[in-house]
């Protein structure tokens, strides 16, 4: 598949929408007492993301950005 448009590209759209569904796993990984409180995913950026919204096990809460880049086709190799 040749991208011929990358702000955002289908490509990224579509992997920050399948990391945004890892949610669950994601969560599963934390440390005990840490959880996600929400997520909120952002396609229609220039390199779309996914931010979530995270609580430690003190009731601190945190905010992670997964920002999804994709490099041009030419500097692949």
């Amino acid at each position: 598949m040749r991208t011929t448009y990358y702000n955002p590209s289908k490509l990224e759209v579509d992997f920050a929408k399948a990391f945004k569904d890892l949610t669950p796993q994601l969560e599963d990984k934390l440390n005990e007492g840490e959880r996600v409180v929400s997520t909120k995913s952002i396609h229609d950026a220039d390199n779309p993301m996914v931010i979530y919204k995270l609580e430690d096990k003190e009731g601190d809460l945190h905010e992670i950005v997964v920002q999804i880049i994709q490099r041009p086709d030419h500097i692949v190799g």
